[in-house]
């Protein structure tokens, strides 16, 4: 039976004679030569406004050796960085999980993880139609040897900042693909999907964010540890 199915399965379908076979469609040009798109791209990297405050919240899926869903409310300022669990597995945390953390890079900025041209040689493979406009996606090899490194990046046409940035890691022989948008005035990171295999097991994790906020503040106590509530004791007799 198996055989019979690979073999199916190998067989070039003919069309019949009065249907004209399927033809690849042609890849459209780009609109914009790839060079003067990279020198776009680093210049809207160094303009792009990176919000100093800001909440948000996201969704964590796994699928794996071990299944994980939640979902996180995040508050930052600065490099520092409140976050709290709100459920675990379809139950609702009342109170919420938090932790605290200081001096804490966001990972999913987009000044993190953009390939820049000092660190990565950019070839152009293709354009991709994206509405009314074309988008340009590039392979990226890095100049030095890392243990996580960019593959791919696709630049959008209009902004000329990344609306998808590939990476590959040694460790597990995984893959990263993260996205980006707009939200108000600022460029942000949209969903994140890892696959990884570990031992013999395929896991793949998926982030979604949602909720942005950007206000001028957060009050200081947003970033002190919460301290336990007192137990209670009951009066002896």
């Amino acid at each position: 039976m198996i055989g019979l199915l690979l073999a199916a399965a190998l067989v070039m379908p003919t069309a019949p004679p009065d249907i004209p076979p399927l033809r690849p469609r042609s890849t459209p040009r780009p609109a914009v030569a790839p060079a003067k798109m990279l020198a776009r791209y680093d210049a809207a990297l160094e303009a792009n406004p990176t919000p100093a405050v800001l909440s948000f919240e996201y969704s964590v899926d796994q699928a794996g050796p071990h299944d994980i869903q939640e979902t996180h409310r995040v508050f930052r300022s600065g490099n520092s960085e409140r976050d709290e669990l709100l459920t675990a597995n379809g139950k609702t945390l009342s109170p919420p999980t938090i932790h605290i953390f200081l001096g804490h890079r966001n990972r999913y900025a987009l000044e993190a993880l953009a390939p820049r041209p000092e660190a990565y040689t950019f070839r152009y493979l293709t354009s991709l139609r994206d509405g009314h406009h074309l988008d340009q996606v590039f392979a990226t090899t890095a100049r030095s040897a890392s243990d996580v490194s960019v593959k791919r990046v696709v630049i959008d046409g209009v902004t000329a900042l990344p609306v998808t940035i590939t990476f590959a890691t040694r460790r597990y022989g995984g893959s990263v693909i993260v996205t980006f948008g707009r939200v108000q005035k600022y460029w942000m990171v949209i969903s994140a999907t890892a696959t990884a295999t570990t031992g013999k097991s395929l896991a793949i994790e998926h982030l979604a964010f949602s909720r942005y906020r950007f206000p001028t503040s957060l009050a200081a106590s947003t970033f002190s540890t919460p301290r336990p509530l007192p137990s209670f004791r009951p009066t002896p007799f």
